[in-house]
């Protein structure tokens, strides 16, 4: 790889390789060694660590990687992409290629994951590596409208159910943003690098409470008392039953304005009676 010409390096690499970057897979390769740096930087790889890499592309950041870790776990769902990728790494044994799509995977127990994250999937992905994974920390690239999500406080604009999640589960910062230059093809829109670490969070029905945070944050400026309502009339409940069950100081606030552990209240609350009701149906 031309270090000196990354830019250079990548398109001739895509068009002897004939791909064309699709954006239905978000894929934007990173073309500035200062993004890729700050990745590394902030990952703070020691040489024994297992790294996860998610959406590896044609192995720009792949290649710093495999020289910091122990081993290097790239996934990569372009099939195109990952011939690149195997050219990249070609000599590189300690890089395992994963051809498949990350979602659909069973995540092994890794150190660190460090990922340019394909923007068309980054909430998804972020929802899976906090639920199913194990890892002491992530250095990653988001959209910063999403990255606004992961940071967003209650009663914030940008409040949602991706932040309530994130708080519950990690601990994220704001690292640093880049302009679209530093992707190829250039994306619309700035990105930001997070970093992510897990906390423990115990105890917790995942399944009623991602019901209940996709339902609330439909109508996240309403009145709770007025958002559980509309809940019961989706879910076929009694109004009436449901919301003598919540502690009436909920009740008057917004969905936006509650506080994480607030919805994990509401999930049990709301959620045991929804599974009740579905047992008798």
């Amino acid at each position: 790889m031309k270090e000196e010409d990354l830019l250079g390096w990548t398109i001739s690499t895509i068009n002897r390789f004939g791909i064309k970057p699709k954006q239905r897979l978000g894929q934007n390769y990173v073309v500035d060694h200062g993004l890729i740096e700050c990745l590394i930087d902030v990952a703070e790889i020691e040489p024994n660590e297992v790294v996860l890499e998610i959406g590896a592309g044609i192995g720009t950041l792949t290649l710093r990687l495999a020289k910091k870790a122990r081993k290097v776990i790239a996934v990569e769902v372009d099939k195109n992409a990952a011939k690149v990728l195997s050219s990249t790494m070609s000599g590189r044994d300690n890089v395992e290629i994963v051809i498949g799509d990350i979602l659909e995977l069973e995540i092994p127990k890794v150190d660190k994951i460090v990922s340019n994250l394909p923007f068309s999937i980054s909430t998804p992905v972020t929802f899976k590596i906090l639920r199913d994974c194990s890892f002491k920390l992530a250095a990653l690239t988001y959209q910063k409208e999403v990255a606004e999500k992961l940071l967003a406080k209650p009663g914030e604009s940008e409040y949602s159910r991706l932040s309530v999640v994130t708080s519950l589960l990690a601990e994220v910062r704001r690292v640093r943003d880049f302009p679209p230059e530093a992707f190829y093809p250039k994306p619309k829109v700035f990105s930001t690098v997070i970093t992510i670490s897990k906390k423990v969070c115990d105890l917790v029905d995942w399944a009623n409470l991602e019901e209940t945070l996709k339902i609330l944050f439909s109508q996240r400026r309403r009145k709770l008392k007025k958002a559980i309502e509309i809940y019961c009339k989706i879910k076929g409940l009694d109004p009436i039953d449901v919301v003598r069950r919540v502690d009436e100081k909920f009740l008057a606030r917004r969905v936006f304005e509650l506080e994480p552990n607030d919805f994990i209240y509401l999930s049990r609350a709301i959620g045991g009676i929804h599974a009740k009701s579905q047992d008798h149906g």
